[in-house]
């Protein structure tokens, strides 16, 4: 028997464990594990909680183990919770566009007009703020726009106005002012990000083909940063529509969905009602993020 087929006939080595097969996938599997038990802890066992509760029957101070669907018959679907879901959708929106209209430039700025370590660094200083509570960065502003408020001092101290403007605080202004201060940096984020990504060879190609800096913003540099403004549309809607602080300290007393759900509970431990809300506030953000997400590919930037 010649060496050649010794070999041949032998028994095939063993492969060394980690390198493929079924134990490099058995591997694969152990390092997502602690990601999979996350997210089914503290998501998918919540929301499955919230939506059992739902279903349940309420009775004074009290949840009885009965399944009916009267909170999504008579308060889901009631013209109240309809017309302040309607409310609540119109305030996301504007505080999107307005916190758009803000934060591009500001990232604009960060991206072409600074080195890029000193646009992170300033971006950096945006965050500074979340160092405290968002109740105290709510509450921060009744010193400033308030009747007495520093805004006023001024304005009275130079002869603008003869009295206190009343608009400034407890109104769609004051309200405005407050989710802009928290959810600026969440959209100025993503878009110098993608900003940053933009191949400067374009950007030359355009000025070579004499287009001026509108056409290179129009036709180059906005489409490109499309997928940042998508991200920070994505969670700056999500937060302003679940935002309890701002319109419970800063609005005129209109209510939202979140203001809603908390005095489903703390007037009456409404579970049932709050539960329903809740899940039915839940769609209404994943069909938003679901078409946004349709409409801009976002694949560059999550990459990165």
């Amino acid at each position: 028997m010649s060496t050649e087929e010794a070999v041949d006939d032998g028994p095939a080595p063993s492969r060394p464990s980690g390198e493929g097969g079924v134990l490099g996938l058995s591997e694969e599997y152990a390092l997502s594990l602690p990601t999979v038990v996350w997210f089914v802890v503290f998501l998918v066992l919540p929301i499955a909680v919230i939506v059992y509760y739902s279903f349940l029957t309420y009775s004074t101070f009290a949840v009885v183990q009965e399944f009916t669907l009267y909170s999504w018959q008579e308060t889901v679907f009631s013209d109240t919770v309809v017309d302040t879901f309607v409310r609540t959708l119109v305030v996301g929106v504007a505080v999107t566009l307005v916190t758009l209209v803000f934060a591009y430039p500001i990232a604009y700025y960060l991206r072409f007009q600074t080195s890029e370590l000193m646009g992170i660094i300033l971006l950096l200083f945006m965050v500074i703020p979340f160092w405290t509570s968002e109740l105290i960065r709510v509450l921060g502003w009744y010193p400033i726009l308030g009747r007495s408020g520093m805004v006023n001092w001024v304005l009275l101290s130079l002869g603008v106005t003869s009295e206190p403007l009343r608009w400034l605080m407890f109104s769609n202004f004051s309200q405005l002012v407050g989710y802009l201060q928290n959810y600026l940096v969440f959209m100025a984020a993503p878009i110098y990000i993608s900003l940053s990504q933009i191949d400067e060879d374009l950007l030359d190609a355009s000025e070579t083909l004499r287009g001026g800096p509108i056409a290179t913003f129009r036709n180059v540099t906005f489409p490109l940063s499309l997928p940042g403004v998508a991200i920070g549309s994505m969670f700056t809607f999500v937060l302003a529509v679940g935002n309890l602080t701002v319109p419970s300290f800063l609005s005129s007393g209109e209510s939202t969905i979140t203001t809603l759900i908390y005095l489903e509970v703390n007037r009456g431990l409404n579970y049932p009602n709050a539960g329903a809300i809740s899940i039915a506030l839940l769609v209404v953000i994943f069909a938003f993020v679901f078409a946004l997400f349709r409409v801009v590919d976002i694949s560059d930037i999550a990459q990165s």
